[in-house]
């Protein structure tokens, strides 16, 4: 047997035979033009500085030299006042005058600083009378209630009393501190006057029971007025009220009372439902009634514990454990 050489034989073609391959043609790429100009694709990307200059995206304008403050707001300039103001020291100025918030003067009347004491400054006269202070109201009063007390029962006006008050320097009231100052010395003179009248020191006079009939048939009058009014409040409140409760009913103010005062008598129509033996317009009533209940419960989407959830969002006092 003869030694295997260390070289190995090449296959044969009929061994490894080869497929001819087709001839293909290269398919050449398109070739994209270049950009008209060097515009670059991203943001973030930089320019061409061959074409570009350098300084394009420095900024321009500088910053403020004072922070405005937090809460502070700018006064809006026209459209005249920044085309005429055109250089930087009027910007600033401008817009640190209009930063710093105005202070608004006080109101309140300050004692003069002569040497004057508190009693002295409530004596003391100003142009206008004397400065309106705190002043108990008490039956015994003094010259300027006393004046006010006799104006307003001869019936003159709250502007003529404050007017004469100011005119004869004494205390300066607004015209609607007249009136409530009034009220407050009539109720006194009242509370004073029954205590007069449990001492046995004032009596009533010829005349005043008359009057005292007089002004309980206005007090009697007016009333009544108030009692018709509080009852058609009543029965607005009642319709409305039926309403909310059954949805279907659509009755009036009218309606409601008259119904109650028929039920009250006796004499009220029978509903539709209690006809022993309807005929077809009293089914069709009762058959339209049925139909809009069950449109009104189809519509509505939640129960009557969960109406308001869908208007007022959610709420604790709605949980359910």
């Amino acid at each position: 047997m003869g030694r295997a050489s260390g070289t190995t034989k090449a296959p044969s073609e009929s061994q490894n035979p080869v497929t001819p391959q087709p001839n293909r043609k290269r398919v050449e790429k398109p070739r994209v033009a270049p950009a008209e100009y060097d515009i670059p694709y991203f943001a973030h990307m930089q320019l061409n500085p061959a074409r570009y200059p350098v300084n394009v995206g420095v900024p321009v304008g500088q910053p403020p030299f004072e922070p405005a403050p937090y809460g502070g707001h700018k006064a809006k300039k026209s459209m005249k006042e920044d085309t005429e103001d055109d250089s930087e020291e009027e910007d600033s100025e401008s817009s640190e005058e209009e930063v710093v918030p105005r202070k608004r003067k006080a109101l309140a009347i300050s004692p003069p600083q002569n040497g004057f004491s508190g009693s002295d400054y409530k004596k003391a006269k100003m142009a206008g009378g004397r400065p309106a202070l705190a002043k108990k109201v008490t039956a015994q009063m003094d010259s300027d209630d006393e004046l006010i007390v006799q104006m307003k029962q001869a019936r003159y006006q709250e502007k003529d009393i404050a007017q004469r008050l100011i005119d004869e320097g004494r205390t300066h009231y607004h015209p609607k501190t007249i009136g409530t100052r009034w009220a407050r010395l009539k109720k006194v003179m009242q509370v004073r006057n029954d205590e007069l009248l449990d001492q046995d020191l004032t009596d009533w006079h010829e005349g005043d029971d008359e009057v005292l009939a007089e002004a309980i048939a206005k007090a009697d009058a007016e009333v009544e007025k108030l009692k018709q009014e509080i009852a058609a409040k009543k029965w607005r409140m009642v319709a409305d009220k039926m309403k909310s409760i059954k949805p279907v009913v659509n009755f009036s103010q009218n309606a409601c009372r008259k119904r109650h005062e028929d039920l009250e008598a006796g004499t009220a129509k029978p509903t539709p439902e209690s006809v022993p033996d309807p005929d077809d317009e009293v089914k069709a009533r009762i058959q339209s009634r049925l139909d809009k209940e069950e449109a009104i419960k189809k519509a509505a989407r939640f129960t009557t514990h969960h109406q308001n959830l869908d208007n007022n969002a959610w709420t604790s006092r709605m949980r359910e454990y």
